[in-house]
């Protein structure tokens, strides 16, 4: 029998990103999470071209507590 895929530990938190990605020069950004984010997404304009970027990743990264 399979054991259970372990979640996150209780005591950490989640922070959300969102990796903006221009298909014209290929410029990466990485941003937090916005309600309404998916992976291929229209996103914001590219800060070195000017193209429209998209949403290429939607992920967690876990923050352990301070304290």
């Amino acid at each position: 029998m399979m054991s259970p895929v372990p979640g996150p530990d209780k005591k950490t938190k989640l922070l959300v990103y969102t990796i903006e990605e221009c298909p014209a020069c290929g410029q990466k950004t990485k941003r937090a999470f916005a309600v309404g984010d998916y992976v291929t997404k229209e996103a914001a304009k590219c800060s070195k071209c000017g193209n429209s970027t998209r949403v290429s990743l939607v992920y967690a990264e876990g923050q352990k507590p301070s304290g």
